[in-house]
Parts: C-alpha cells; structure tokens; sequence
C-alpha cells in the first residue's frame, strides 16, 4: 500500500477514536482524502474476507464444531463520526451495508455486492432489530448491531435458506441465501499503528498496519491462518482453566511455557489450514523470515514465542510431514485439528 493509503488510514483511525461531540459538523462535500482512506480500508477488508472465508470453508470436514456461512461482511456507518462520507465513500444508502463478499461464497452465488445495504432479515427491518446490549457488553456500542445481524443471520442460515432485503442504486430487492458449512469464523481489519494480530476465540484481528505490510495473500493468509488455528484449537479457553496470566507476569515461568506451548501448536497448524485453502504454506516461511529480519528483537523477543528462525524451523519440519502422506480429496487432515477435543 503506498504512502498516501497509510496516511488515509491514520485518519479513519482518528475519526473512529475521536468522540462525535469532539468534532465540527461536516462541511458541505466529502472529504477526499478520507473517502480514499475508506476505500483503501474496504480493500483490506475485502481480502481479508476472502481469506478467512477460505480458510473456514475448505478446513470445515476437520472441525468438531461448524458453523453456517454466508460470506458476507457487513458494516454499520454508526461507527463512523462523518456517516455521510461514509455512506459516500462504501456506496451505502442506508445505516448498514454489505462491505465484502467473499468469492464462492453463498452471498456472491446470490449476487450480492460490496456496496449494497442491508434493509432487512426474513422481513425484519435492520433499524427494528432489538440489540440485547449486555450480551454484547464486550463489543463497543457502535458494533453491537453489526454482532446482533451476524448472529442473526448465522442462526437463520442454520435452519433454513433467508430471505435478505438489499437496496442497490435506490432499489430494493429481496434475495434468498443459502448457507455454507465452514470452521466457525469471524474476521476484521482493526485499524491500528501498530503491526500486530489477534484472536480471542471467535474473532481474527489484523491491524491495518500489518495488513499493508504483506506483499502477497498467501503471506497475509499465513498469519490468518495462525490466529484461526488459536481458536480453532480453543486455546483461550485452554490457558483460562489453566489460570495463565496473559499480563506482565504472564511472560515469566509456568504461564510463558503454556502459552509458549499453545504459539507452537498454532504455527504447526496454520500451514495444513493454508494448504487445504489452496494458499502456498511456504509463505509462512518467506514471511517470518522477511519479518523477522527487519522486526525481529533477538534476545529481547518474547518468552512466549519462539525467534523467526526457531518459527521457520516448525514450519519446515510440518511440511515435510505433509509431504509424506497422501492427500485426501486433495486436502491434508491436520493432525493437530483431528486429533482436537
């Protein structure tokens, strides 16, 4: 990404941390740069979309639990302060709006587009829908409604076909979609200065700093793949019944070893995730490698993971394991997953 979208980025990171009683009415028009920032944003989104779709979808015969996907990713200009420009900017005409679609997804065989807007569920208007805000206590006000429609939409599609009420260009339809058994999985780009990932046992995150850094989508997937083998092999829930602090202290003896432990297992993991999704597992190699030597601290890195190179090292000895065994409906069963309680 070049320099003008890291700059654009740096300013919807600003208007998303700034209260609206902070900023000034909007003038009359749309602010270039901040329509660019938008865009520039929605491609990132748009891939990593795509990735995780990917991902969940073709590791789904692997997974002791599933879940019913449309491929949708959908965004409410709420949490925006100038809802204008993003309306504008995304293409949506109304409060909430379909951002990405991922290919071969339900919603792309229904014809669905980034750019649309969600008017309704089943018939249900989305400005009607009731948000249960203490089950969603841990979302920030302006994603509860965007988590309340996702669940919404993933407990319909588990039943049933769902009739979803779009308008395109000032024209509303409704279409019917279908659902996709995949790996449970949810994705967002976090707009962040920061180049950094995570997972807390639902959700992938990637900062947009470190989303522009990759130079390919295997590279990008490489690191999807890692925080999804997280989740897919609960360890949130693992180093929690374990008492592992995940603090200042958790850096030192007992709790650094399990998390420690449980960084290794999603290393291995990841590259059978990427492989089985179609992406080049030796990415993972020529990214960390690249990382490392520009990023890495040497002595200084964290006790809970291992160094690049020692990271490399894991990736290698997988893939040789891959290559001595036979695929199964050309995918590899992933021994950590198959083995997962």
């Amino acid at each position: 990404m070049n320099n003008m979208i890291r700059i654009c980025l740096s300013l919807v990171m600003l208007s998303l941390a700034t209260p609206l009683s902070a900023q000034e009415a909007p003038d009359d028009g749309h602010d270039p740069e901040m329509i660019l920032a938008l865009k520039g944003l929605q491609l990132l989104d748009q891939r990593l979309n795509t990735i995780g779709y990917r991902l969940v979808e073709a590791n789904a015969p692997y997974c002791d639990q599933t879940s019913a996907s449309s491929g949708l990713l959908l965004n409410d200009v709420a949490q925006y302060v100038d809802q204008e420009t993003a309306r504008f900017a995304l293409g949506f005409d109304g409060s909430v709006g379909i951002t990405a679609v991922a290919p071969d997804s339900p919603a792309a065989a229904a014809n669905i587009s980034p750019g649309d807007t969600l008017l309704a569920i089943d018939s249900v208007a989305v400005d009607d829908i009731v948000i249960d805000d203490l089950a969603l206590s841990n979302e920030a006000p302006p994603y509860r409604r965007v988590a309340t429609i996702n669940q919404m939409i993933e407990q319909a599609l588990a039943e049933r076909d769902v009739d979803l009420t779009i308008s395109r260009g000032g024209v509303s339809q409704t279409i019917p979609i279908a659902a996709s058994i995949t790996c449970p999985g949810r994705f967002q780009i976090r707009v962040s200065a920061d180049r950094s990932a995570s997972a807390d046992g639902k959700l992938v995150s990637v900062s947009s700093r470190l989303a522009e850094y990759f130079l390919s989508d295997d590279e990008f997937a490489a690191v999807v793949a890692h925080e999804l083998a997280h989740n897919l092999l609960k360890h949130r829930d693992r180093l929690d019944a374990q008492n592992v602090n995940r603090g200042f202290f958790g850096q030192f003896g007992e709790s650094a070893s399990r998390i420690k432990t449980a960084e290794i297992e999603a290393d291995r993991l990841s590259v059978w995730l990427m492989s089985n999704a179609g992406y080049d597992p030796q990415a993972a190699i020529r990214f960390w490698t690249r990382y490392g030597k520009e990023h890495g601290k040497g002595i200084f890195s964290a006790s809970t993971h291992y160094r690049w190179k020692k990271r490399v090292e894991l990736f290698e000895e997988e893939l040789a394991k891959m290559a001595k065994i036979e695929p199964v409906d050309g995918k590899f069963p992933p021994p950590l997953l198959t083995k997962a309680d």
